[in-house]
């Protein structure tokens, strides 16, 4: 979901969310599952979609993507930092 370029596994990750309530919410059922997590506002900018926030989180991506998929969080976009 990367746009289609290969990203790593492990490391540190945007996971960009349309709303604030899917990120407090995926930030802290991530927690919970002892990920490093936190929030940052995105600002619109030249080619963005507009405002929304992301989700900062350390570690294994795809269980991480895995947790919050099944919790109905929807993410919108993955980045690696």
């Amino acid at each position: 979901m990367c746009n289609g370029t290969e990203r790593r596994e492990m490391g540190s990750f945007l996971l960009t969310t349309g709303s604030i309530t899917y990120a407090i919410k995926g930030r802290d059922i991530l927690r919970r599952a002892g990920f490093k997590a936190r929030i940052e506002r995105r600002s619109a900018g030249p080619g963005s979609s507009g405002c929304g926030y992301n989700i900062v989180v350390d570690g294994d991506i795809k269980t991480a993507e895995s947790i919050l998929r099944e919790a109905g969080i929807k993410i919108l976009q993955i980045n690696e930092m």
